[in-house]
């Protein structure tokens, strides 16, 4: 009996006009979106490269000047990122390093004009979250509700159907449903990427889609589970529109939109400028009480007061650094209990597994920051080896200037260069299940109450 009602119920939902409209409106978005991302995957990482390349080979003539000329890097697009940007647009890609140490962060917009910058593009992940849990609220909304302003409840129960087969068949078919615009959007995406060989289709990159399949699909079964909920609990169809479209809104629009300002009044860090004063108040201090032999300076490499001078500015530096990193660190507490918080939106759900299974966003970023503290420290180690070997230092270090340490020319391929590790999937997968286990307790919850709150109803 279940199977000839999922299979009746399937036949309604492609045989009906919201079906053949939403699949048109999917498929065109799909088509868009992927002509967007082969447009705009350029070969800036090329570019990048070979700038990187001729900065370093000029500084190499001056190991010192290695050491303490600030570096940079700067994460380049991902070519998963048809898949979903995790937000990558808006969050902080450049890094600013030296042998002494790992400084700050920022978003570098490369050559897009910043006023027409913005945060979301139609990736697969913005097109599932966006379009198809809306549209599956459209197929689930009046499953119930229709059916009572209809009054054919009491002929489907005079046969010998069950309540749970009933739900679950109309469960199956709305995913079902759903879930076949979204295979096929995904397929043509997939054809237009083959033939614009923008995207490096291996292995890695088919169970990246694998995965991202199936977590559509659970994300699917969210929003159709909510609409049932919202349409056994409600007389009228429009009443369960209005409260489906209020979960919508809620999701999609409230939650991501108010997070700054719960993460402010929930998570309060202090702000940028009483950090900055506070740093500035430090040095002050470390200044005042230095000897004012400490600011003398000459060409001579072994001129005695060049060891005070790197005192005083190592001592600097490390004072910066002290009160910056302890800002850092509020700050990626803040974002990351602000990230709990919204848990309770499905979509934020969404984001944060694809973000976990393809390595990119914040965990992107996260990892890159840790690794770039791990490299400053053995690329100082790499400066001071070679620094302990040369006769005409005196080895007196200096954060910001070459007077006291090594100025020997070294080559270029001997120099250590940053390079971006991608998570491994067996790492990426420890991220994911909190997440998986909050969105199928809300399946669980909503297809829970849904089925209380149906076999209570009277069909007569």
């Amino acid at each position: 009996m279940f199977k000839i009602l999922f299979i009746k119920e399937l036949q309604n939902y492609l045989y009906s006009l919201r079906f053949r409209i939403s699949f048109i409106i999917v498929l065109v978005v799909f088509v868009v979106g992927s002509i967007s991302f082969t447009s705009s995957f350029n070969d800036a990482s090329a570019g990048y490269l070979l700038q990187k390349q001729s900065e370093l080979a000029e500084r190499a003539k001056n190991v010192t000047r290695l050491a303490t000329t600030p570096d940079y890097h700067l994460t380049l697009p991902r070519d998963n990122g048809i898949i979903a940007d995790c937000k990558e647009s808006v969050l902080p890609n450049f890094f600013q390093y030296n042998g002494y140490g790992v400084f700050e962060f920022s978003v570098h917009n490369n050559a897009v004009n910043p006023l027409l910058k913005r945060s979301e593009s139609l990736n697969w992940a913005f097109i599932v979250s966006m379009f198809l849990s809306f549209v599956t609220l459209l197929f689930s909304f009046d499953s119930i509700s229709g059916e009572k302003e209809d009054r054919t409840l009491a002929l489907v129960f005079s046969n010998s159907v069950s309540r749970k087969s009933f739900l679950l068949s109309k469960l199956l078919s709305i995913v079902t449903v759903v879930s076949i615009m979204a295979a096929v959007g995904m397929v043509v995406s997939l054809i237009m990427l083959a033939f614009s060989g923008k995207v490096l289709m291996n292995a890695g990159f088919f169970m990246e889609v694998l995965g991202f399949s199936l977590v559509s699909l659970l994300f699917i079964t969210v929003f159709a589970s909510f609409g049932l909920l919202s349409s056994a609990i409600t007389r009228y169809s429009n009443v369960s529109l209005l409260v489906s479209l209020c979960f919508w809104l809620f999701s999609a629009v409230i939650i991501p939109n108010t997070s700054v300002f719960w993460a402010n009044k929930l998570f309060p860090i202090p702000t940028a400028d009483k950090v900055q004063q506070a740093m500035n108040e430090e040095v002050s201090d470390i200044n005042n009480n230095a000897s004012r032999k400490s600011f003398s300076t000459s060409g001579d490499p072994f001129y005695p007061r060049h060891e005070l001078r790197a005192e005083r500015v190592m001592n600097i530096m490390n004072a910066r650094k002290k009160h910056a990193d302890a800002y850092y660190q509020q700050m990626f507490q803040q974002f990351e209990k602000t990230r709990n918080f919204t848990l309770i939106s499905p979509i934020a759900q969404f984001e944060y597994i694809n973000e976990a299974f393809l390595g990119g966003g914040y965990l992107r970023f996260k990892k890159n920051w840790n690794d770039l503290h791990i490299f400053q420290e053995q690329f100082l180690q790499w400066f001071k080896d070679i620094d302990a070997k040369d006769p005409k230092s005196p080895h007196w270090y200096n954060p910001f200037e070459d007077l006291s340490t090594s100025r020997q020319e070294v080559a270029v391929d001997q120099v250590p260069r940053y390079q971006e590790k991608i998570a491994p999937f067996s790492q990426r997968f420890q991220f994911i299940a909190g997440y998986l286990i909050t969105m199928i307790v809300m399946i669980a919850l909503f297809f829970g109450f849904c089925f209380y709150f149906f076999v209570r109803y009277d069909v007569r």
